[in-house]
């Protein structure tokens, strides 16, 4: 059988490398592994062995037949948005990395997703396309991961919790059974999140609170980074509703 090429897309998570790496070793599945990162000064150089061999925009002469790709960025999920539209228009199919450290009997997954050496990920979760759940991290049973969700080291997401599209979970974050956290929120490092989180909210504490809201997230330069089209989508559906809600809260008053 015809082996495909294997291409990592952003240069800068060793762990993601080393996860493609071993999975090729004991699964043969490609018959070479390249990075591609933006970044000219990152070309020419190697990530444990693996080589830096151009831009993004190589997967253009990529067949599909031919190779395969994974979405290394995990540092923010807007800029792992924003990368996985550009990879998805060039028609590569997408690569899933599951280290063989985790169990996923009974997990449903979509393509793109990543399980990370030491990951817990429970009976019953359903993880859509993109998602990460990194090193060490936990995601208890019967909770629901959105696209591009990134649950990052050591973070421990419990059973029966829903995380929408684009939520980040900071290192060492923990949030409790059947909370809700809507889309595109972030919970900061080590926070502790007992209840429920509006949509592009970035919570933090013990007990968590929220610092930041969407409608000043999409104002600073990080919502800048969103795909128009998913832009649209949050000030339609959540800012939209907000104001909303506060016009006829006033109303009543």
């Amino acid at each position: 059988m015809r082996k495909r090429t294997l291409y990592l897309c952003g240069a800068g998570n060793g762990e993601g490398v080393r996860l493609a790496v071993r999975t090729n070793e004991r699964e043969d599945r490609w018959d070479r592994i390249v990075l591609l990162d933006d970044d000219p000064a990152k070309q020419g150089q190697a990530i444990l062995g693996v080589p830096i061999v151009g831009p993004f925009d190589t997967l253009e002469n990529v067949a599909p037949d031919r190779g395969e790709v994974v979405n290394l960025v995990t540092r923010t999920t807007v800029r792992r948005w924003a990368a996985r539209c550009r990879i998805e228009a060039y028609g590569v199919p997408f690569a899933t990395l599951i280290d063989r450290s985790v169990d996923v009997s009974g997990v449903e997954y979509r393509r793109d997703f990543m399980a990370y050496p030491n990951a817990n990920v429970g009976p019953a979760v359903f993880a859509d396309e993109g998602s990460a759940v990194l090193v060490g991290a936990a995601v208890g049973h019967g909770s629901r991961l959105g696209r591009c969700c990134v649950v990052a080291p050591n973070a421990v997401v419990n059973a029966r919790v829903t995380l929408g599209d684009g939520v980040y979970v900071g290192t060492n974050a923990a949030i409790l059974p059947d909370v809700k956290i809507s889309p595109w929120a972030t919970i900061a490092a080590c926070t502790l999140v007992v209840g429920n989180v509006p949509a592009g909210a970035t919570v933090m504490g013990v007990p968590s609170k929220v610092v930041l809201r969407l409608r000043d997230k999409l104002r600073m330069r990080g919502g800048e980074a969103l795909p128009p089209d998913v832009r649209r989508e949050l000030e339609v559906r959540f800012l939209t509703r907000t104001a909303r809600a506060v016009s006829v809260s006033s109303s009543a008053e």
